[in-house]
């Protein structure tokens, strides 16, 4: 089972970026989360807010406790965003008719 470690260090791998890099980009501070990461230690929720505001498809149910897999989010939002597209396209067939 993945622990909230390896789903960061999953995310970080994902989006091809090294741990420097993802700490710059979500705007912690130099090592704030690396260390955490080596030392299996704990991860502020700070830092895990962070995280799910500039990587949002990873949800922090996810994140925090490893339900549902990051994949099958993405699949989820565009189904419902293919649902939405196909509805707005009846509207408009309809008005049009």
């Amino acid at each position: 089972m993945m622990t909230i470690h390896d789903r960061i260090e999953y995310i970080i791998l994902r989006e091809k970026l090294s741990v420097a890099a993802f700490e710059r980009q979500i705007g912690v501070g130099r090592n704030s989360l690396s260390t955490s990461l080596r030392k299996q230690s704990a991860i502020s929720h700070e830092v895990i807010i962070k995280i799910f505001e500039h990587f949002p498809r990873y949800s922090l149910d996810w994140i925090l406790f490893g339900n549902k897999e990051p994949e099958d989010l993405e699949i989820e939002k565009l189904s419902a965003e293919l649902v939405s597209i196909i509805k707005r396209w009846r509207d408009f067939r309809d008005k049009n008719i």
